[in-house]
Order: structure tokens, then sequence, then C-alpha cells
């Protein structure tokens, strides 16, 4: 069985195909077979794939999966046992798909803007999600608050110690590494392939890549339950 990530929040504009390629691209570079369900109706992550194709610069190891209504989630993920890694890009609201892609999902990867409004939608979410799996007799599943489009001159703010301490309030976990406001990443994701598709020239391209990489080690330690540096070795 492949290890399943689902990429969720309902609130639109929070990251998550973002999220998701960089997840796939992370994992394809590590020569994992990768798949992105991409089970959002908008089709951001299918867009993303169709134009790198047609720019010449396809996302080497990984497939592309569309699953527009929960039976063809069902099918992409009974389906899904030929892929090393599954990343599920999400609806931008709450039902039937989102909840059952977090159920099935070995770590549930909430994208939050530092703002209390974000993530009390964040709170909102991981609350109605604990309520499916307890109805459904599962245990909820492993996840984390990534803070999305993160900049430098968040640190040490208000808003941002207000939204840390909401989020350890609400005992909700949070990563410690966050994903940078990168103008590399919105090139990637207008049909650039991987950022491993982008020249290593660029300067800001190999910080995106670093960043990138910190990220998805701490993910993929917090969905096998280890350390960050034993999950990567």
């Amino acid at each position: 069985m492949p290890s399943i990530f689902a990429v969720a929040n309902p609130k639109g504009g929070s990251g998550k195909t973002t999220v998701s390629i960089i997840l796939a691209g992370e994992f394809a570079r590590h020569g994992y077979a990768v798949a992105i369900i991409d089970a959002d109706p908008q089709g951001s992550s299918y867009q993303w794939h169709a134009s790198s194709i047609a720019r010449g610069m396809k996302p080497e190891g990984i497939d592309l999966i569309r699953a527009a209504n929960e039976a063809e989630l069902f099918a992409a993920i009974e389906n899904g046992e030929r892929y090393d890694v599954v990343v599920i890009d999400t609806p931008g609201y709450y039902g039937n798909v989102l909840i059952q892609s977090t159920l099935r999902a070995d770590l549930v990867v909430l994208p939050c803007k530092v703002h209390t409004f974000d993530a009390s939608q964040v709170v909102r979410t991981i609350r109605n999600l604990e309520q499916h799996a307890a109805a459904s007799a599962l245990p909820m599943s492993q996840h984390r608050v990534l803070f999305n489009e993160y900049d430098s001159l968040d640190r040490n703010t208000r808003p941002l110690r207000e939204v840390i301490g909401y989020l350890d309030a609400e005992q909700v976990p949070i990563c410690s590494n966050a994903l940078y406001r990168r103008v590399t990443y919105r090139t990637m994701t207008s049909g650039h392939g991987t950022l491993y598709q982008m020249s290593d020239g660029d300067e800001p391209v190999r910080k995106a890549r670093y960043n990138a990489d910190q990220v998805v080690r701490e993910l993929l330690a917090a969905s096998q339950g280890t350390a960050p540096d034993e999950a990567a070795a």
C-alpha cells in the first residue's frame, strides 16, 4: 500500500495545490513512484500537470489522476497500489470527498496562513474530522498544520504569537518548518514542472528547494512517527 498524504483546508487560497505539488516533487526526486489525485473540482493540480507537459516539462515520476467525485476518489485510491506515494489535493470545501480522503491518509497536511481567521478554520476542520472518524470507529489520522506563504517579517510578531498560542491551546500539532512566500513556487505551479526541473543556477530556486526539502522531511517523519533524520535515512 502507498503512503497517503491528504492536503486539506476547506478555505480557498490556502495553498493546497502548491503543497501537493511540492510533496509529490520531493518524493519523485528520490525515485518514488508518485500519484497526485486531484479531487478538487477547480482542477489546479491537473492544470499544472497538463501545462507542464505542454511546455515540455513533464513531471517525471508523477502521475496525475482526476477524481471528480467520491466514487472516483475510492477507485483512484484502490488503484494506487502501484505507487509508493499518493498525494490527494482535496476540494476547497468541506464535504464527503475531503472527509474520505483524510480518513484514509497516513498524514493530513493542513496549510494555514498566519492569521487567526485561517487558524480558526483549520481547528474547525480538525474537530469535524475527529467527529467523523469517531462515527466511523476509526482513529483520527495523524495531522500537522503547515504555515504557508510564511514571510520572514512574520517572525516574532504578535499575529504569529497569537496564532501559535491559539493552536497550542487547541492541542493542534504545528510543523516547525514553514513554506515561505516565494515567487519560485508561483512560477512552478503555473506549469513549470517540479522544483527540480527549474534551473538550479538561480539562487531563488536553490532556496526554494532547500525550504521544500526541510518541510517534506518533517512531514514524512510525522507520517511515520519518527524523527526527521530517521525518516530521511
